[in-house]
């Protein structure tokens, strides 16, 4: 689930460095929460996700100091701007096969990388 629908890997040591890639737009939910980490040292990882017409977001809570984020674009839509914590951010657009990821490396500011995506 992690590193699979959730897209969430630990590229680093107790999450300090994390690979985002969630592939909730191909599921029928439009809102979800998913925790995962290390209970016993108390390192975690908190997502919510919300998707609308207008575009979908990401709040993340981690104690991350680098996220390399690849985020799926849900089928027929196209981006347009990319937030971070409110933040209009530059990003490139990737297509593997045919589907478009947002691509950004972010620097999350005290555990907290809020992604926005808007079409």
């Amino acid at each position: 689930m992690d590193e699979g629908l959730a897209g969430i890997v630990n590229a680093g040591f107790g999450y300090d460095e994390i690979t985002f890639s969630p592939r909730w737009p191909v599921t029928p939910y439009r809102e979800l929460r998913y925790v995962t980490g290390y209970e016993s040292v108390g390192r975690y990882v908190d997502c919510r996700y919300v998707q609308t017409e207008e575009g979908f977001r990401y709040h993340l809570r981690s104690p991350a100091k680098k996220i390399k984020a690849h985020l799926l674009v849900p089928s027929g839509k196209t981006p347009k701007t990319f937030r971070v914590n409110g933040t209009e951010t530059s990003f490139t657009l990737a297509t593997v096969g045919e589907s478009h990821y947002v691509d950004a490396i972010v620097t999350p500011v005290g555990g907290a990388a809020d992604f926005e995506v808007l079409y």
